[in-house]
């Protein structure tokens, strides 16, 4: 498998933890799959992953490689489970498992907004402060799926992994391959017990970014007031006006960069756009530290536009099946991450903004799905291997760029909450929930960000609220 890795929970003590592996062989196929159980000492919490190696001489071809598969006992069970769509994210669903398969999954190329890669399972009478309740929690951004099967006796079969559509990983000889980590929480105390026990495991020992304790800065973001349309002058009056009130930071949105002034064009093209900004990202940055104010930038690195010097130069890094069309969304394309040589571009462009610009915060954008998932640098022995190298391409990236600027705040984003998972919050201490805007949506939206987050995983600090005036 790739040198780049998953995200995972950590100690920081040895003896906060022990891992116990099951090591199983298939001696036919000269293959071991190994299942790591990791127990924390002080924490009703179970870890599982799986890491499959190919002893044998000759490759193999993985169709399906769950993190986790666990029989629960013979009694009724409730799935809990986080359904959504575009602006009405994580809509808490409660229903009796009955004989069958119960799924929910994204295909879309990330953890969407569509279906959380979260379940939990708990008896009918359990409650927010009563009752059994065992959680699990994918820790991975892309493709996920989770099956519930209820046998003729009652028996309950929980699966958990990378979604097995368009999935294909071809298993070199001598080579293996390793699942994301699913962590599990039970719970005696009901939901709400689940839900502390989630938030302390999440902040402490996945999440890494030196603000994970920290309260968050209150921050005035130009794109609503601005959209494309800004230069120096228009930025100095939203930072005369902010800063009075107490705003502790300014983040300047979309159109700094290219000539991007619409969503035409320039995705790909990270240098200053002078004619708007003629003094560039360090005029405005001193701006607005000036003002006893932290700055901060967006970007959108996995996106590109066909209008741009990027595209232009390396139309062949873009994902899509060669002689046929791809599809547009939000009018950009989407890079091929499962290659290391586009990447490398991405985080080059990006650290020379960064090694320049005092910058306290980065807004990280990913503002459409993945379609035509398909890499023209790859055989087709490999290509069922692209949407998860992507997703271990854009962790490849967060690694890099959040090792090398520590003194940064990152908050994730995908069009409001399609990536708001544990997988992120491993680079990013939060993540910014839903682009819903109205007051009276966005007060029932608050509303269901409270109960997913204080009820079920994401500890409070790693979702930021938001207010439309």
């Amino acid at each position: 498998m790739s040198k780049r890795s998953l995200p995972q929970t950590y100690v920081e003590d040895e003896d906060e933890a022990q891992t116990l592996i099951v090591t199983l062989r298939d001696a036919t196929l000269g293959v071991t799959l190994e299942l790591a159980y990791t127990i924390y000492r002080d924490r009703p919490v179970i870890t599982r992953s799986a890491r499959l190696i190919n002893h044998s001489e000759q490759a193999v071809d993985l169709e399906k490689v769950a993190s986790m598969q666990m029989d629960l006992p013979t009694q009724p069970l409730d799935a809990i489970s986080l359904p959504g769509s575009y602006a009405r994210e994580r809509q808490l669903s409660r229903e009796r498992l009955h004989r069958g398969v119960t799924q929910f999954e994204s295909r879309r190329g990330a953890s969407s907004h569509h279906m959380n890669p979260f379940v939990a399972l708990a008896d009918p009478n359990t409650n927010e402060f009563q009752g059994n309740v065992l959680g699990a929690l994918l820790i991975y951004s892309g493709n996920h799926q989770v099956s519930l099967e209820r046998d003729p006796i009652g028996q309950t079969r929980l699966t958990m992994g990378i979604n097995e559509y368009n999935f294909d990983w071809r298993l070199a000889a001598g080579d293996s391959f390793q699942t994301p980590e699913v962590a599990m929480v039970y719970s005696t105390t009901g939901l709400n017990g689940m839900s502390q026990a989630y938030h302390d495991l999440l902040r402490d020992r996945v999440a890494r970014s030196r603000y994970k304790h920290d309260l968050r800065p209150i921050l005035i973001n130009n794109w609503e007031a601005t959209y494309f349309d800004f230069d120096a002058d228009k930025i100095q009056s939203i930072l005369d006006a902010a800063a009075p009130l107490g705003i502790e930071m300014f983040v300047l949105d979309d159109g700094w960069f290219g000539h991007r002034n619409d969503d035409n064009s320039s995705l790909g093209d990270w240098f200053v756009n002078r004619n708007k900004l003629p003094e560039g990202l360090a005029d405005i940055s001193k701006r607005t530290h000036d003002k006893g104010m932290r700055f901060g930038l967006w970007f959108e690195p996995e996106n590109i536009s066909a209008d741009s010097d990027l595209y232009r130069a390396h139309p062949d890094w873009v994902l899509g099946v060669p002689d046929r069309g791809r599809t547009l969304s939000r009018n950009e394309y989407v890079l091929d991450f499962s290659q290391p040589d586009v990447v490398d571009n991405i985080f080059e462009q990006m650290t020379a903004v960064l090694d320049k610009v005092p910058i306290d915060y980065i807004k990280w954008d990913m503002n459409r799905n993945l379609t035509e998932v398909y890499s023209p640098h790859s055989d087709s022995a490999h290509e069922g291997e692209t949407s998860h190298r992507f997703i271990l391409g854009v962790y490849d990236l967060m690694e890099r760029l959040t090792k090398r600027y520590p003194q940064i705040l990152f908050e994730g984003c995908s069009g409001g909450g399609g990536r708001f998972d544990a997988g992120l919050m491993y680079y990013m201490p939060q993540s910014w929930p839903s682009d819903i805007m109205t007051r009276l949506n966005g007060s029932k939206f608050n509303m269901g960000l409270h109960s997913f987050i204080q009820f079920l995983q994401l500890p409070p600090m790693s979702g930021r609220a938001r207010m439309n005036c």
